[in-house]
């Protein structure tokens, strides 16, 4: 069981562009999918991952906002 460690946004930012870089152009990259893997990934809820910039993360991975 991974520990509980503190998450920085750069930390989930560079996880996400690695699993995105993975996926097959094909597949679609469903926000909810990812959040939920990220939560196990990192053990930590979905909402902790939220108000540690999930969403901005996210954006910035998928659109290059």
């Amino acid at each position: 069981m991974k520990k509980k460690t503190k998450l920085h946004f750069d930390q989930l930012q560079l996880k996400l562009h690695q699993i995105i870089q993975q996926t097959n152009n094909s597949e679609k990259i469903d926000f909810y999918s990812l959040l939920d893997e990220m939560s196990v990934y990192y053990s930590l809820t979905t909402e902790e991952l939220l108000t540690r910039g999930f969403r901005k993360a996210y954006r910035q991975a998928i659109e290059g906002v």
